[in-house]
């Protein structure tokens, strides 16, 4: 292996934890940022030395990042892997997945059960229910805001 990809895989394997990576997915995403193109998974499995079901298995979980993607050659029952080195627009896409997954979501739903049972007879418990839910419902709006308030900022500095 490149010495350059040696460094900058060791670099990966610190900060890739901040991001839930364990060594083998903190090696492949920063192996495979770096190639050029793509690889076959079999060589990374090779120059890896992991073995081949790890490195499928990993990349399974990956692919929902949005960073890796997979194909397979017309003609050739190989899979090659690539990277999207496309930080920006790859962190955009994760942003306006938390938005559309969990912070939207949780706008449009929560209202509607705090209205459900505010005006009911509660017990104290319930009331510190509603009331934890309010509070919920109060920091996903801000988290919302903040998000679509990063995505718009990044959007522009890519224009």
């Amino acid at each position: 292996m490149d010495p350059i990809d040696e460094e900058f895989i060791a670099y990966y394997q610190k900060v890739g934890k901040a991001c839930g990576f364990d060594d083998l997915a903190a090696t492949i995403f920063a192996r495979l940022f770096l190639e050029p193109g793509e690889i076959a998974m079999s060589d990374l499995a090779e120059e890896t030395g992991y073995s081949l079901a790890s490195i499928s298995n990993k990349l399974k979980i990956l692919e929902h990042t949005g960073f890796i993607s997979r194909r397979t050659k017309p003609g050739t029952r190989r899979v090659y892997i690539s990277v999207n080195k496309g930080i920006m627009k790859v962190f955009i896409w994760q942003l306006q997945q938390v938005r559309s997954e969990q912070t939207q979501p949780a706008m449009a739903d929560i209202p509607r059960i705090i209205s459900r049972f505010e005006n009911e007879d509660l017990t104290e418990e319930q009331k510190e229910k509603l009331a934890t839910l309010k509070r919920y419902y109060d920091d996903m709006t801000k988290i919302d805001s903040v998000i679509d308030e990063i995505i718009k900022k990044l959007q522009d500095d890519q224009a």
